[in-house]
């Protein structure tokens, strides 16, 4: 037969179980509903800032790229 806990052991159950409730008042479960808004917003700031970063078509048309010249000394 199993023993009875032990004082020691039932003030560390005791203990453990309010560790457990203090950490999720302080870090309450997110839904997964949540958590998908949160990134796509995040997403969709990066994607603002990347597209502001661009350099506009317009201005990339008056500049043509021209391959680099053959060496003569070849």
């Amino acid at each position: 037969m199993p023993q009875p806990p032990t004082e020691a052991e039932l003030a560390l159950e005791k203990l453990g179980q309010r560790l457990r409730a203090g950490f999720a008042k302080q870090h309450p479960a997110q839904s997964l509903d949540t958590v998908r808004e949160a990134v796509r917003e995040q997403y969709e700031q990066e994607q603002d800032a990347a597209r502001q970063s661009k350099p506009k078509a317009d201005v990339a048309k008056g500049q043509e790229r021209q391959p680099p010249e053959p060496e003569a000394d070849r």
